[in-house]
């Protein structure tokens, strides 16, 4: 038991445990909070939330005597935060107590970046809240910015003291007047809380050296490696190229620590309820500095069981659901968000599933569709995405997914077995091929990536910008337009794909400019063996002031960006408890979900092929046959004549059902290259009677004045989508025809080959 304990919080009664603890300690604690100034509040949420923290702390720690007395003092840190919470921010919880979509409607966007890389400091961000606001954000996570031991940190984890600022970024002082801001402009925030793990310079850690018996306890050691050594039997390594193993010897204790990350950062013993107990207190001190979001770190470590691989065991979900259940008593308006990037099927249960609904964590990286997305940009296959969505069970209710396409982190190939035989493919060949693909160590590869942590089967995880693996940097650098065209193509397919699927889109710093690789890391030495840093670039912004040069790469991703943001805004079908049904379609290349709520529709189409594609009605979800359509992201009609949705290479369509009729007829321009004999002439025909309805003597004659470009031009009505072939007529009569097809649409001047 800890100092602070003490007859305060003995059992309620004598002969315990009664035949209802719950109600019990129910009694106990509204009697003991009966004077408090806000007894009535404190009471409701005791009240509401003491059988879920009950149920998961005892299965934890118990329900002996010894087991309550940790549970009272659990509630008394619950209570002391609630009362140093700043009126601020309990006005924040008020209003957001019976608002439980708050953190899930369709306008949430969220931006991650590291306050150093991004702005210099924490005064920085809050002089950068305009460029976000901009960009339409209203979630920003901000990368670990707590004091780090000095030296290598793991990138800001190994964490020295919970309730201090790294000096190199500002003070906690900077961090409440910066958390003010950004609630002043609507934006959450959110904070890293490392919870596997302290730095072995904590202070903890140092008592512990220092032969404080209590500290000893807070981590895991043993005096010889005979346990060690039967636990890495099962344990995997996180970082067996650079940090090889789980335990690392420690000579001022003489003994093994457990390590499962690097050498200087020592696994907490979460089965020691004093460390639950004061983890608690260290999170609800940055609950009340201002955060919104508590990003729980490494969470599927939490516990340890000899025989298992120590991830995601039951006892680590258990603790999850007594911190909320505190937090909720504490300061209700703060949400738990789980860093898990394990299997699909284990990330889901960090959102409470299997009877937990509401009990565990608000919000979850969508690791399993960041993954698949990307293997269905390399295969040009979206067979295995459907699968994998198809299999993930339904998101709870009140919880919500972060959609991202790239991270601070490296891409983990998460595909699960299972899904990947139900598609007829070999895991570890699936898993390779993407590794080899993002490598660039494939034939069709446009990738410039680099393997992260390479296995004995040549599968690696990966690093890279999302611009370095889409070949947006490839094409940059040796200056092909139509390369970086195509490029550009899918770096929006990818992103459009995140902000469309049920939950938050979250933006990686930088991405909104399609930022390169970066390899300034090489010359640190404490980064330079850690290739995961040549994507954490720092933020350019000289690039962020050519998104006003029209026509520049970074005008053309942001705006792009900035419009998959704006057309969220209010449009219900994509708040996060609207329906999500993925539709299968013939053409493994497309991949075709509806979104719907309140009798909003939203249909989005994706074509991960670098080939043309087209959707014929009769595939599509009933309702959404009528070929008359909204398109949301150019905010204009589309009319389909032929009956078939067209999409470009890696083209994407958000379509709204629309009763209208095509418009005014605009003028529609084409160019097109054809060589031609002396005395040839070169036509057009399509799907339109202004194109003739294929009736070769109704064709359009093109010019061949800039031969071998012909150029022509019709009235069309506005809207409209029209497939063409051209043809050569010679004395008037047909002698040649293109034999495949293009695309063109009401007023436009390009045209696209479908086939």
């Amino acid at each position: 038991m800890s100092e602070a304990s003490g007859d305060r919080n003995e059992a309620p009664i004598a002969d315990w445990p009664p035949e209802d603890p719950v109600e019990a300690l129910r009694t106990f604690l509204i009697d003991r909070y009966a004077d408090h100034p806000e007894s009535d509040v404190l009471r409701e949420r005791i009240e509401e939330h003491l059988p879920d923290l009950w149920r998961a702390f005892t299965e934890v720690y118990g329900d002996d005597r010894e087991s309550v007395t940790w549970l009272l003092e659990a509630v008394d840190a619950a209570v002391e935060t609630f009362d140093a919470r700043p009126e601020r921010l309990r006005s924040l919880d008020r209003s957001r107590e019976g608002v439980e979509d708050w953190f899930q409607r369709p306008e949430e966007v969220g931006y991650m970046c590291y306050v150093d890389l991004f702005a210099g400091d924490l005064q920085g961000v809050r002089e950068k809240i305009p460029y976000l606001k901009e960009l339409g954000v209203t979630y920003l996570h901000l990368m670990p910015l707590l004091e780090p031991r000095e030296g290598q940190n793991d990138g800001g984890y190994a964490v020295t003291d919970y309730r201090a600022v790294d000096p190199d970024l500002g003070t906690m002082d900077d961090l409440r007047e910066l958390a003010a801001d950004l609630q002043e402009e609507d934006i959450h925030l959110a904070l890293d809380f490392v919870m596997n793990h302290t730095a072995r310079e904590h202070e903890w850690a140092q008592a512990a050296m220092d032969g404080d018996e209590r500290f000893e306890d807070f981590y895991l050691t043993f005096e010889d490696r005979e346990r060690p050594d039967q636990y890495e039997q099962t344990l995997p390594e996180v970082f067996p190229d650079f940090a090889p193993g789980n335990f690392t010897y420690v000579e001022e204790l003489q003994q093994w620590v457990w390590t499962s990350f690097y050498d200087f950062q020592w696994d907490l013993d979460y089965s020691n309820p004093d460390v639950f107990v004061q983890m608690f207190r260290e999170m609800a001190f940055l609950a009340n500095v201002g955060t919104d979001v508590l990003r729980l770190d490494a969470v599927p470590f939490l516990w340890k069981e000899l025989g298992t691989d120590c991830r995601n065991l039951d006892e680590a979900h258990w603790i999850l659901r007594a911190y909320r259940a505190l937090m909720r008593i504490a300061a209700p308006g703060v949400l738990f968000k789980a860093e898990a990037i394990v299997t699909p099927e284990e990330t889901i249960r960090y959102l409470g599933t299997g009877g937990h609904e509401g009990e565990e964590c608000d919000i979850a990286y969508n690791a399993p569709l960041m993954a698949h997305l990307w293997h269905a940009l390399a295969s040009e296959n979206t067979q295995l995405l459907e699968q994998a969505l198809e299999s993930l069970p339904a998101t709870p209710e009140g919880a919500s997914w972060l959609n991202y396409v790239r991270c601070h982190d490296d891409i983990g190939w998460g595909l699960d077995d299972e899904d990947v035989r139900a598609v007829g493919q070999d895991p570890t060949s699936t898993r390779k091929f993407c590794s080899d693909f993002y490598a660039g160590d494939h034939p069709d590869s446009y990738a410039e990536g680099y393997r992260f942590q390479e296995e004995a089967t040549g599968v690696a995880r990966t690093s890279g910008t999302a611009a370095a693996l889409t070949g947006l940097q490839k094409a940059r650098v040796e200056g092909d337009p139509e390369d970086v065209d195509a490029a550009i193509q899918r770096y929006l397919l990818m992103h459009q794909a995140a902000f469309v699927m049920q939950g938050m889109p979250l933006l990686y710093s930088g991405d909104e400019l399609a930022q390169l690789n970066d390899f300034s890391y090489l010359n640190n030495p404490i980064k330079a063996e850690d290739n995961r840093w040549v994507h954490r670039s720092p933020m350019d912004w000289d690039a962020a002031e050519r998104r006003t040069l029209e026509g520049s790469v970074e005008q053309r991703v942001f705006d792009g960006i900035k419009r998959l943001s704006n057309a969220r805004a209010g449009r219900e079908a994509l708040h996060h408890r609207g329906e999500e049904v993925v539709h299968d379609v013939s053409d493994d290349a497309v991949f075709v979900v509806e979104r719907a709520r309140d009798g909003e529709r939203l249909l989005a189409l994706s074509n991960f092929s670098g080939e043309s594609r087209a959707v014929a009605f009769g595939e599509l979800p009933d309702g959404w046959d009528a070929g008359s359509y909204r398109e949301v992201l150019r905010d204009e009609s589309a009319f389909y004549p032929d009956g078939r949705i067209l999409l470009e290479p890696y083209g994407y369509r958000w379509l709204e059902p629309a009763d209208a009729t095509p418009g005014e007829a605009v003028t529609t321009r084409v160019e097109i290259d054809v060589e031609a004999e002396y005395g040839e002439e070169v036509f057009l025909t399509g799907n339109h009677e202004a194109l003739g309805n294929w009736d070769v003597e109704q064709a359009v004659a093109l010019s061949g004045e800039d031969y071998p470009t012909w150029r022509g031009e019709f009235e069309l009505p506005a809207g409209t989508y029209v497939e063409f072939e051209w043809l050569k007529k010679s004395e008037g009569e047909p002698v040649e025809w293109s034999g495949h097809r293009y695309v063109t649409k009401a007023g436009w001047d390009t045209a696209w080959l479908l086939e």
